[in-house]
């Protein structure tokens, strides 16, 4: 089983263009999201981030609920919040004391959008980016000192090593008779329960990795050389380029 946040190897047009690519998009996406206040554009937006989820970079809905549930959940608790307590001036409906307004749904329609796009955006970017190629690109293309762009390899490589170990845990409580119980503090226990093995294993592996990158000597030479290589294609140009005209195009119609 596939698990979130993490590189899917396949062919699509999002997994062919290079990193690069996909940051100058990214950087487009999120400026936008910001620019606008409303929740039509936004809700637009998003649309258009899970199209190229589902359509160019060939992700199932499966795979994208599964790497925003938890953001969604929380964009849904951060829109009822919202709607609650942020005031405005034309009234929708009541409920009892509390008054409901059109102004304060819009922009608390707005700004979960907003959140769950950036979200996705990043979402895409990793499944369809190898870890190497990220780094090669930022050393290479963006002249980025490669110790730095390792620790972001480092990071997209712990993010499903930690998923899968948090699983393996949580199999072997749950065979032990120890799993989820009912309760506010049997869910303390079960939080403490699960969370020090986790931090553990995550500490030994961060010892583990630091050792074998000193005994490698990594980071003695200001530079170093790569077996592979990153080129941006013409497609990732063209895409690139369709995006910055249209993140310029909107800025300059949304400020006249």
């Amino acid at each position: 089983m596939s698990m979130a946040f993490q590189y899917q190897e396949k062919k699509s047009f999002m997994h062919d263009v290079d990193p690069i690519t996909k940051i100058v998009w990214m950087i487009c996406i999120s400026i936008l999201v910001f620019i606008y206040e409303t929740a039509i554009p936004q809700l637009v937006l998003f649309v258009i981030t899970l199209a190229t989820a589902f359509i160019l970079a060939r992700l199932s809905p499966k795979f994208v609920l599964r790497g925003i549930w938890i953001m969604l959940l929380f964009s849904i608790g951060f829109f009822i919040l919202q709607v609650l307590f942020v005031p405005g001036r034309t009234q929708l409906f009541s409920l009892g004391p509390l008054r409901i307004y059109m102004e304060s749904v819009d922009f608390a329609t707005a700004i979960t959008f907003r959140i769950l796009t950036i979200f996705t955006t990043s979402l895409v970017f990793v499944a369809t980016s190898d870890p190497r190629d990220i780094v090669i690109s930022l050393t290479k293309q963006l002249k980025i000192p490669y110790r730095y762009a390792y620790s972001i390899f480092v990071a997209l490589r712990f993010v499903p090593t930690l998923e899968s170990e948090a699983r393996v845990i949580e199999a072997a409580q749950t065979i032990r008779g120890v799993g989820k119980q009912k309760g506010l503090k049997n869910k303390v226990e079960n939080i403490k329960r699960f969370s020090l093995p986790l931090l553990m294993g995550a500490l030994r592996r961060v010892r583990i990795t630091a050792n074998t990158m000193e005994a490698k000597g990594y980071g003695a030479y200001s530079d170093r050389t790569y077996i592979r290589s990153i080129k941006i294609s013409k497609k990732g140009i063209g895409f690139v380029a369709l995006w910055m005209a249209l993140t310029v195009y909107l800025i300059v119609l949304k400020f006249m």
